[in-house]
């Protein structure tokens, strides 16, 4: 198959297997031409002899220094900083022999890997004896202030030649809290393991019989509170000293030995190097220069195969790579350019599969923009059906019932007054007899309609209460402009001229009642609904057509 006909896959694994046995063929030829150079370097160490025996002997001294650091440490004289110190100083002595040995470029991996097996557990031994030392440091400050409160404690009390003229209970609480006191005292002092447990059993015996003294009523109960607990955490915290002791000087003991140990592996690395620096240094320059010139042709070689194939790899694939991408990031970012999908490789099929998915995005796109338009249409229909009055064309009773509660609080609040125009229609069963329902639904619809052109205010509300009944809700009004709109309403209907001759004006008129209040806690909406009710009444008792306003 011609290379022009594969796939992209099939050429790249091509090339990079023939890079990649270049490389191999390279570093193999490096390799061999390290391994020489390596067999030849083994000679000339012996110059650098000398050098990495005083190493050794440095890295023994090291061991020696340790040894001591370790001896004050655990000694009873040791110090947290004087032991952080002096390990800091092991770090860099070691560190400093390292280098020197490293200095020849003798390198022996087998001796490196028996240094580094001890000498990371040698410094986090070393670390970890520095912690054993904090922990120690801590706890005896912990000692040291319960020594002080322990110590407060006892000045409160009266001395020995006082004890005589006090009662026989404290006389007893002194007597059982000194015997506590004394045992727990010879606990803290004892070191060995029999005796501390000896002790420490005594001075809880004695702790316990402090407890079971009857102290109610009396002053001594809060010191025996205060005591008793404080007297068994130093037991509980010097047992811990002791175990905290133990553990430091089991790993100062281990730190030792490990320094040995690496001591031991630095020395044998460098008897190992003058022993290696005995062989054949005459074939050394030959070799040198003959790898050298190999090295050359091969890093020439291998320049000249990868920059080709770089070169290829950029042309067919990372390129036409980079153009798919540059269009994909354009259709992502809402811009429409061309898809490239010129080829017959997996790059033009990436291409091809990349235009279909955006046809067919734009198709749903398209869908789904003209189903929101349809179902925000639906949605604006549906809410506006909720609201609004089928026949009059305003506001329904729901939709004032909502404006009213909201209206209601919001005026609760902010301390104004809310009000309401309860209207009828008058003698409206007698104008559906007369004309027909038909004109009675239009005469509703221009009777709502005129009422609607009243209101100047966009939180005024007109509504449909029910029948002939409609409802106006005006916040903010008082009384007196509430009903100078009532009467505005009432000449606006009657202006209409709708004849009515069952009425007694001729044409269609109002009655209407007019109410207003400020809203508190104890109101309910229903209450201001009722006040215009209740006018409404009193206005068709009065003979219909007129306007009254509730008290």
């Amino acid at each position: 198959m011609p290379l022009a006909t594969r796939s992209i896959g099939t050429r790249l694994t091509l090339i990079i297997s023939l890079v990649f046995g270049l490389y191999l063929l390279s570093a193999s030829i490096i390799g061999y031409v390290m391994y020489q150079q390596y067999q030849e370097f083994r000679h000339l160490a012996g110059e650098h002899f000398e050098q990495a025996l005083k190493a050794a002997e440095l890295t023994r001294n090291a061991e020696v220094i340790a040894a001591e650091v370790f001896e004050v440490m655990v000694s009873g004289e040791r110090s947290l900083s004087i032991g952080s110190q002096r390990t800091e100083n092991l770090r860099q002595l070691y560190k400093a022999s390292r280098e020197k040995l490293d200095h020849g470029g003798m390198a022996n991996s087998h001796m490196e890997q028996e240094l580094d097996r001890w000498q990371n557990p040698f410094f986090q031994s070393l670390d970890t004896l520095d912690g054993r030392l904090n922990q120690e440091k801590a706890l005896q400050l912990d000692h040291l202030k319960r020594m002080d409160q322990l110590f407060l404690l006892l000045r409160e009390w009266p001395v020995s030649s006082q004890w005589l003229g006090l009662p026989t209970s404290e006389k007893a609480f002194y007597s059982a809290a000194t015997q506590a006191v004394g045992y727990t005292g010879a606990a803290l002092g004892a070191e060995r393991p029999g005796q501390v447990a000896q002790l420490q059993e005594r001075a809880m015996k004695a702790l316990s019989e402090l407890g079971a003294l009857d102290l109610r009523g009396s002053t001594l109960n809060a010191q025996r509170e205060k005591l008793v607990p404080l007297l068994q955490q130093m037991l509980q915290a010097h047992e811990e000293e002791l175990n905290s002791e133990r553990a430091t000087l089991a790993q100062a003991r281990k730190t030792r030995v490990l320094a040995q140990k690496l001591t031991g592996a630095s020395f044998n690395y460098h008897v190992e190097l003058k022993l290696a620096a005995q062989e054949a240094i005459n074939k050394h320059q030959t070799l040198i220069r003959q790898s050298l010139f190999g090295l050359l042709v091969a890093a020439l070689v291998l320049f000249g195969v990868t920059a080709l194939a770089v070169l290829y790899i950029r042309r067919t694939v990372v390129a036409r790579i980079d153009k798919l991408s540059s269009a994909m990031q354009s259709h992502l970012e809402g811009h429409r350019v061309s898809i490239p999908i010129e080829g017959q490789d997996e790059v033009a099929t990436m291409g091809t599969t990349f235009a279909f998915f955006v046809q067919a995005r734009q198709q749903a796109e398209q869908r789904l923009a003209k189903a929101n338009v349809d179902l925000q249409t639906m949605n604006d229909e549906l809410a506006k059906i909720s609201v609004t009055d089928e026949l009059t064309g305003i506001a329904n009773r729901r939709h004032f019932e909502q404006a009213m509660e909201r209206e209601w609080n919001r005026a609760r609040r902010e301390g104004y007054s809310l009000g309401v125009i309860m209207a009828d229609v008058d003698r409206f069963k007698a104008y559906n007899d007369t004309y027909g329902h038909q004109q009675g639904d239009e005469c509703l619809h221009r009777v709502a309609q005129v009422m609607s052109s009243c209101l100047q205010r966009s939180s005024d509300l007109a509504a449909r209460y029910g029948g002939e009944e409609f409802i106006m809700l005006l916040p903010g009004l008082d009384t007196e402009h509430t009903e100078k709109l009532a009467w505005k309403v009432l000449e606006a209907v009657r202006a209409l001229a709708i004849e009515h001759t069952g009425a007694e004006a001729g044409v269609v008129t109002l009655s209407l009642g007019v109410a207003s209040l400020s809203p508190s806690g104890s109101l309910h909406p229903d209450k201001l609904i009722g006040l215009a009710d209740n006018a409404l009444y009193a206005a068709k008792s009065a003979g219909r057509n007129t306007v009254q306003v509730a008290d």
